[in-house]
Parts: structure tokens; C-alpha cells; sequence
């Protein structure tokens, strides 16, 4: 088991390094101008003042972007943090165990002592580890550009919301996996279904805030669980990783049962 995962991680060594580097770059540049949005927080308040509620709630969650708290959540963990990370566990998900069956490599990884258990199992902890590695460098970065430019918000509140990300991205991403787990062909689904669920989701729960009628079908979607400003306060509710969380271990059990209950190849 372990060497299907060294194997795996090895295969995707470049993508880990670019993957790191792309998000600590979009941490920085994002972070970086904080100072100046400080200094002209008057002004930038009365201009975002004028947009529509719809269009606040949609980019930013809420009216506030230049205290401490709401330009990091505006600019990090509201959307573009969960939005790449998202991108990435999606395609892990969709290509970690359809790429092999794909390639017709599949069939000699379960020729060697590797029943389709720890096959499916390494391939899930590879992934995992990816999204971890990603999900570090951009914590760490977090951190220390906060430090730098002077964004007081306490460390363990960014490790929480930097750990709401990831849970909610994994949601998303064990979707796409137990939808290729169906068939050989399912990758392209399991890709449109996710994201579908994904970006459609947070779009619905984005508006809900200002379109009443959207409240209670929001509340399907895992985005509706992810409280990124809140925790970023100090208001952690745990229960709001309850529902992600089951996705991802019903998500888990399907792709067991379907992996083991279909030919492979086919």
C-alpha cells in the first residue's frame, strides 16, 4: 500500500510544486496591497457602500472588506482559497484511480499483492496528501503575509478556516471520486456533476442572503455549512463541519462498494 502511495505522490511530484506555488502566489498578491487598503479604509468603505447587497453577498460574503477580519475573509477564504482548492480535489478526484484504469495500468497495480481494498484506499490517502501539502503552503503563507502586513487576526483562527476550506473542498472532490468509481467512462461526469454542485451551490447560498426564497434549498448545498468570516471572528460552531463531513464518509463508502462490485476496465 505504502508503495502505491510514494509511487502516486512521486507521479504528481510537478503538479504538488506548481499547485504550492500558485496558490501561495495568489495569497500574496492578494494580501499584499491590505496596507493600502488600510490607509484609504474611509474611502473604500463609502464607494463599496453603493453596490447591491446581491453583489456583496456574492464576492465577499458581507458589506465588510477593509477591517482585518473582512479583508482577509474577502480575500481569501470567502472564495478564492475554497475555489482553488476545490479545482484541484475535483480533478484528483475525477483522475487518481479512472487515470491508471484509463491507461490500462490498473490491471497490473492489482496483478501484484494489492487487492482493490488497498488500491482504492492508497489512492484516497495520495489525494489527501496532495490536498494537504496544498492546503499548508497556503496557511503558512497566510500567516506570515498576515504578519507582515499587519492583519491581526489570532493563527488558530486562520488554521480553522484554512481546515473549513479544505473540508469543504474534499466534499467536493470525494463527489467527483465516487461518480468515477461507477464506470470507466464517468470521468467527464463526475467533473460537470461536482463542479456543478460546487460553483451552482455557492452561487445559491451566496444569494440566499438577499433572495429569501433561496434560503432553505441552500441548505442542501455544502457551501451553506462553510462560515469562513465567523470563524475568522472567533465564532467556530463545529456542527457546521457535520454535514461535509458525511458527504465525504458516504461518498467513501459508495466508491468501496462500487469499486468492488464492477469489472474493472469496463
Amino acid at each position: 500500500m505504502f508503495s502505491v502511495i510514494k509511487w502516486t505522490l512521486w507521479q504528481r511530484r510537478y503538479s504538488i510544486m506548481w499547485w504550492s506555488i500558485a496558490v501561495v502566489g495568489f495569497i500574496l498578491l492578494n494580501l499584499v496591497f491590505y496596507p493600502t487598503f488600510k490607509d484609504q479604509a474611509a474611502e473604500l468603505n463609502n464607494s463599496l457602500s453603493q453596490l447591491p447587497e446581491s453583489a456583496k453577498a456574492l464576492f465577499a460574503g458581507s458589506s465588510d472588506f477593509v477591517s482585518p477580519v473582512g479583508y482577509l475573509n474577502s480575500q481569501i477564504f470567502f472564495l478564492m482559497l475554497p475555489m482553488l482548492l476545490t479545482i484541484l480535489t475535483i480533478g484528483l478526484g475525477a483522475s487518481i484511480v479512472a487515470k491508471e484504469e484509463r491507461e490500462g495500468t490498473i490491471e497490473l497495480l492489482l496483478a501484484r499483492p494489492v487487492s482493490r481494498n488497498k488500491l482504492l484506499v492508497s489512492k484516497a490517502i495520495s489525494a489527501i496528501i496532495i490536498l494537504l501539502v496544498v492546503s499548508s503552503m497556503a496557511f503558512l503563507s497566510i500567516s506570515v503575509t498576515a504578519k507582515i502586513v499587519d492583519i491581526a487576526v489570532p493563527l488558530r483562527y486562520i488554521a480553522v478556516a484554512t481546515l473549513g476550506s479544505v473540508v469543504l473542498a474534499l466534499c467536493f472532490g470525494s463527489i467527483a471520486f465516487v461518480i468515477t468509481m461507477l464506470s470507466k467512462s464517468s470521468k467527464a461526469a463526475s467533473i460537470g456533476v461536482a463542479t456543478l454542485i460546487a460553483f451552482g451551490g455557492y452561487i445559491i447560498v451566496s444569494l440566499s442572503s438577499t433572495v429569501k426564497w433561496l434560503k432553505n434549498p441552500g441548505k442542501i448545498f455544502p457551501a451553506y455549512y462553510y462560515k469562513p468570516e465567523d470563524i475568522l471572528r472567533g465564532n467556530i460552531n463545529w456542527k457546521y463541519f457535520i454535514f461535509p463531513i458525511s458527504i465525504i464518509i458516504i461518498s467513501a463508502i459508495v466508491s468501496w462498494w462500487s469499486f468492488n462490485n464492477r469489472d474493472i476496465g469496463n
